[in-house]
C-alpha cells in the first residue's frame, strides 16, 4: 500500500497541531496577596456602593439612633473563662484512696 503526499502532509499538520496544542498553559505570573477585609469593612464598602444614598434613608427612617440606642442597651458580655486548671498527676506508690491504708 501506497500512502499519497497530501495524506502523510496533512498527517504531518495534524500531527504538529495536535503537538502546539498539547502543551501546558504558561504560569502567571503571581500577584500580590491581598489582605481580607474586616466585617466592618465589608459593610462600609457595600453600603457606599452604587450610589445608592443609604446614610440618607438611614437618617429618615431612624436605622442609625436605633442601633446606637440597642447598643447602649445591651451590656458588654464578659469574656469567658479560660480552661481549668489540670488536677496534679498521679504518684503510682501513693493508693487511689488515702483512707484505706
Amino acid at each position: 500500500m501506497r500512502t499519497s503526499k497530501p495524506l502523510l502532509r496533512s498527517l504531518f499538520l495534524g500531527a504538529a497541531l495536535l503537538s502546539a496544542c498539547a502543551t501546558a498553559p504558561r504560569p502567571r505570573p503571581e500577584s500580590s496577596q491581598r489582605v481580607p477585609d474586616s466585617a466592618p469593612d465589608k459593610v462600609a464598602g457595600q453600603r457606599a456602593a452604587a450610589g445608592l444614598h443609604l446614610e440618607e434613608e438611614d437618617d429618615r427612617w431612624g436605622f442609625t439612633t436605633a442601633r446606637e440606642l440597642r447598643q447602649k442597651k445591651e451590656p458588654k458580655k464578659a469574656p469567658a473563662p479560660g480552661p481549668a486548671a489540670a488536677p496534679p498527676p498521679l504518684d503510682p506508690n501513693q493508693p487511689a484512696d488515702p483512707g484505706a491504708q
